[in-house]
């Protein structure tokens, strides 16, 4: 990115969408912008061209669909098994179960990412709607369970993502009771909403005031006075930590060129279900789309014009893309670690 080499060797992560079918209504989700949706699966041998001839180490199956609800996941992720690929897939839990469960147990991904976007029957349901927290929170037990008694395909890291917004806002309490109720969660990561969408104003009313984050703050403090433990004392500061992301963020204010840097289009890239390849999966509502591999070759788009001309202006102009300006993504440490390590060679 420095060099501004806009060609740079194929990426070592994808990420693909393998279905953008999904059963429920979240309402930080960009596929609620997005026409054409609940329509497609990706064939197996289309994801098989595109993984072998990138020949990635790192898949994500992940895009604006619930993975489970493609019915040759478990062949996609056998597949880059058996390539020695590391993998991973979020869910939203609502299928783990019965035979999909059982195959999951066999077929589990290196990573696998729990969506619980809040602790509570309230909270959870208003985020996700149409979901079922009792089931979906059963759900993860039992598949939790089957891991811990070494059922499962062994090497799998679990994690629970969850989007903090206004409506789980205060959950802290709450959700580090869940956390500890289900033995054999490896990392609990906390992401707070920002607008992501191409202009930065269909999220806004998600993220909450600076005030309630202030007044959260407090409580917070008092909490952690209180905590029964270190462990809990940390959780409570993690939420607090991330919550001030919010403070320190002004979506009207452009990121500097170099204070804002981002490294994701030189080694990632982002699939979806009907072949369009984008630069990251926070640009699909935007216009771009750098070609798509039902029309010409995934390494034909890498090294392709609309590419290079991406990466160019993300060095020199990021405050014109639209998506990016709005992204608090910032590289420039790993930048610098980098500039450090090619120093030392």
């Amino acid at each position: 990115m420095r060099s501004a080499d806009t060609r740079p060797p194929l990426p070592i992560r994808l990420q693909i969408e393998t279905t953008d079918i999904c059963n429920l209504k979240c309402r930080m989700c960009t596929r609620e912008l997005i026409e054409g949706m609940n329509t497609k699966t990706m064939p197996l041998d289309q994801f098989k061209e595109v993984v072998e001839e990138t020949a990635p180490y790192y898949v994500t199956l992940n895009g604006l669909g619930e993975p489970l609800l493609d019915k040759t996941i478990f062949e996609k992720l056998a597949f880059l098994h058996d390539r020695g690929i590391m993998t991973a897939m979020p869910t939203n839990g609502s299928y783990i179960r019965g035979e999909k469960l059982e195959n999951l147990v066999r077929n589990l991904p290196d990573t696998i990412t729990f969506s619980i976007d809040g602790a509570s029957k309230n909270s959870f349901e208003y985020v996700r709607l149409r979901g079922d927290f009792d089931q979906i929170i059963a759900n993860y037990r039992a598949l939790l369970k089957q891991r811990c008694e070494e059922q499962a395909r062994p090497g799998t890291r679990v994690q629970v993502l969850c989007a903090l917004q206004k409506a789980n806002l205060r959950d802290y309490r709450q959700m580090y009771a869940l956390r500890k109720s289900m033995p054999g969660i490896d990392s609990f990561s906390l992401v707070p909403v920002f607008d992501y969408d191409a202009e930065g104003h269909a999220f806004a009313n998600l993220i909450p005031a600076h005030e309630d984050v202030l007044e959260l703050h407090a409580e917070i403090d008092k909490s952690i006075s209180e905590a029964a433990n270190s462990d809990e004392a940390d959780f409570y500061r993690h939420w607090k930590a991330i919550s001030s992301t919010w403070l320190n963020h002004d979506p009207e204010s452009p990121p500097d060129i170099y204070g804002s840097s981002c490294l994701v289009p030189w080694f990632s890239t982002y699939i979806d279900v009907k072949g369009r390849v984008y630069p990251c999966c926070y640009l699909t509502n935007s216009a771009h789309v750098m070609g798509n591999v039902n029309e010409e070759s995934f390494s034909a788009i890498w090294w392709g014009q609309p590419y290079q001309k991406f990466r160019n202006s993300l060095v020199t102009a990021r405050k014109d893309l639209a998506g990016c300006r709005t992204c608090p993504r910032n590289d420039d440490h790993r930048l610098r670690q980098l500039e450090h390590l090619k120093m030392a060679l």
